[in-house]
């Protein structure tokens, strides 16, 4: 155990050290920010911005794009007019209009605003800030509307200055506080992940042409950022969010609603480094723990999908927690520990396999192996079925050969009995000379045990059969055998002392199965069965059985109902006198003994041979001369 724990905490220690490493350097910096993508929720937008777009029926109701500049300058003044905070236009205005009467339009308006104007002037890729075109420079204010992509072409971060020029968010939010005084915010120094709230259009949309048509009251922009921006699909100003596509104008609104609420993630890149470790500790003890890899998979699951939604939780609360190395300490330090595992075991499982093959079940190795603590003494109450088999007239067949003859006979006949037993699903528990003793459902459950007993016990009679054929072909003798099978609850486990044990059942069930063995001879059948199994087993189509007697065996104040069990190529011969032998036991059970005589003469004059008949019919002409006493319809046997 303890070089088990070594095993399982180097193995820990290195898997925790890779992934650190991994995580460090970068390795799956694409999986590490899609899975925190998923983390985002829908949340209500901010109700201090709305966007105003120029989306297709407002270029329809226009007639042209780029829409004339007075258009913009009509939508400033109706702004101002409707007392909105700020108004941000993300449009470009690099050039001047063909129309310098559209260009004055739209300064007069600008120049007469009573509310902050800003417009867009973009940092190119040689560092150079395009403004916008002639007195609009000198009259707006300006931010940039860089939109800033991952690798992988997702817009999940921005800036808000780049050379100490600001954003168009940062603008825009510069003026909101101008105009509330208490609307303080904070400017992140680097790059901030930005704080969508919700899919595209969770902010609200305006038609232009709405605005413009003065369908919207004037006070629903009344104290409001308000953002301008084209959202007509041919304009393709569309980009990759974590939260799906979304226009330019809807995350500049993103951005500026992320740093007016000082909704700002903070990443928690340390923590989840020693979170790394502790869950690959965590790992190790669990499988120092959980000895069935079944449990251990089970408890590694959990614990990823309460670490799942642990991470989730705390981004709603605005810190970042890695999802995916955390998680891979879970499941690669798991993988690397049952590696470890098979590794360190492979050669106690052999060693256990070898010793203990020629002796116990494979089902057993199985259970040692998987459980080498049970290599102990103890026992436990289970329901099983139990099978005693023995070859009749054994001591007289043995005088007729030699010592090495009848090894090699009974070996023969071992060994096809076994194989029938432990296809099966049975245990060999024991040989006694030639006899067999086996039980079904333990150590492995097993809900058909009675059926797996008789279903073997049937097998084995063919067997026997094709076995008595060689030998007949081989002028070897001929043998039959007895079969007794009992269920019920029995002791089943490791019986003996501490240096020798045998993994056996005890218990009156089992002594019942031996008594049942032995009535086989008396009754001239080759299987019996108690009534328990009988009734575990009497709606199966395929067996056919046949009530014997009532009794009470030697040693045993139990009484019990036995049957027989017909074998296959028997049970067509055997159908026509089962109502008349069951008409025959009743008159014997009801001391009707005259009547009883009578009617198993009959199934005698049928089947000649019948030893169930034969037995019955001789002991009611035994009791028409001397009656027992007090008749309740059981027979005891004083034989075993």
């Amino acid at each position: 155990m303890l070089r088990q724990g070594k095993v399982y905490l180097i193995t820990a220690l290195l898997s925790a050290g890779i992934l650190i490493t991994m995580m460090v350097s970068g390795v799956f910096r694409h999986w590490r920010e899609s899975l925190i993508d998923f983390l985002y929720t829908a949340r209500q937008a901010p109700p201090h911005t709305l966007i105003i777009e120029i989306d297709e029926p407002t270029i329809s109701s226009i007639g042209q794009w780029p829409i004339p500049r007075s258009v913009y300058g009509n939508l400033v003044s109706k702004m101002s007019e409707a007392d909105a905070a700020v108004l941000g236009i993300d449009i470009n205005f690099k050039e001047p209009s063909q129309n310098p009467a559209e260009d004055a339009s739209f300064v007069a308006a600008i120049r007469q605003s009573q509310m902050p104007v800003v417009l867009t002037a973009e940092i190119q890729p040689d560092g150079k800030i395009l403004h916008p075109v002639g007195q609009l420079d000198r009259l707006a204010r300006q931010g940039f509307p860089n939109i800033f992509t991952s690798s992988d072409g997702v817009v999940r971060s921005t800036r808000f200055r780049v050379q100490e020029f600001p954003s168009l968010a940062l603008t825009l939010a510069a003026a909101y506080r101008e105009s509330f005084p208490d609307a303080e915010f904070i400017i992140p120094d680097n790059a901030t992940r930005i704080a969508y709230p919700g899919p595209a259009r969770t902010y609200p949309f305006i038609s232009a042409v709405e605005v413009l048509e003065n369908k919207i009251p004037a006070s629903f922009f009344k104290d409001r950022i308000v953002l301008i921006g084209a959202t007509a699909k041919d304009l393709q100003d569309y980009h990759k969010t974590p939260l799906g596509l979304m226009s330019g104008v809807e995350i500049q609104a993103a951005i500026t609603s992320t740093l007016i609420d000082k909704y700002f993630y903070t990443n928690l890149q340390a923590l989840s480094l020693v979170l790394i470790g502790l869950f690959s500790l965590i790992v190790a003890a669990c499988a120092m723990y959980f000895k069935r890899p079944s449990f251990f998979v089970a408890t590694l699951f959990g614990l990823v999908l309460l670490y799942t939604i642990i991470v989730f939780i705390l981004f709603d609360q605005r810190y970042i927690l890695d999802l995916l190395y955390p998680n891979l300490a879970f499941i690669f330090t798991g993988a690397m520990v049952i590696t470890a595992q098979y590794s360190v075991t492979a050669r106690e499982k052999k060693y256990i396999h070898d010793t203990f093959s020629r002796y116990l079940a494979p089902q057993v190795i199985k259970e040692l192996i998987d459980n080498p603590e049970a290599l102990k003494l103890g026992g436990k109450k289970e329901n099983l079925s139990i099978l005693f088999s023995d070859i009749r007239n054994f001591t007289s067949l043995s005088e007729t050969m030699s010592a090495e003859q009848l090894t090699s006979f009974l070996n023969q006949y071992l060994n096809r009995m076994t194989r029938v037993v432990l296809d099966h699903e049975g245990v060999i528990d024991k040989y006694i000379g030639d006899a067999i003793m086996a039980f079904w459902g333990a150590p492995l459950p097993n809900h058909n045990h009675a059926y797996d007993s008789i279903t073997s016990a049937l097998e084995m009679v063919d067997a026997l059969a094709a076995f008595n054929r060689r030998n007949e072909r081989l002028k070897n003798p001929v043998i039959s055998v007895g079969i007794g099978i009992n269920s019920g609850e029995v002791t089943v486990g490791n019986m003996g002392s501490e240096r020798r044990f045998d993994y056996t059942v005890i218990g009156d069930n089992v002594n019942l199965a031996s008594r049942l063995e032995g009535l086989t001879k008396a009754y001239g059948v080759s299987i019996i069965v108690g009534e328990s199994t009988y009734e575990a087993t009497r709606e199966y189509k395929n067996f056919l059985f046949r009530e014997l007697d009532r009794v009470q065996v030697k040693g045993k104040k139990q009484r019990v109902r036995i049957f027989q069990v017909i074998p296959k190529h028997e049970q067509a011969r055997m159908s026509v006198i089962l109502q008349p032998f069951a008409d025959a036991l009743d008159s014997y059970y009801r001391g009707a003994w005259g009547d009883a005589v009578e009617l198993f003469s009959d199934i005698l004059d049928k089947m000649p041979g019948d030893g169930p008949s034969l037995l019955i019919r001789e002991r009611c002409v035994l009791f028409i001369k001397r009656p027992p006493e007090n008749w309740e319809g059981v027979y005891e046997h004083t034989d075993k």
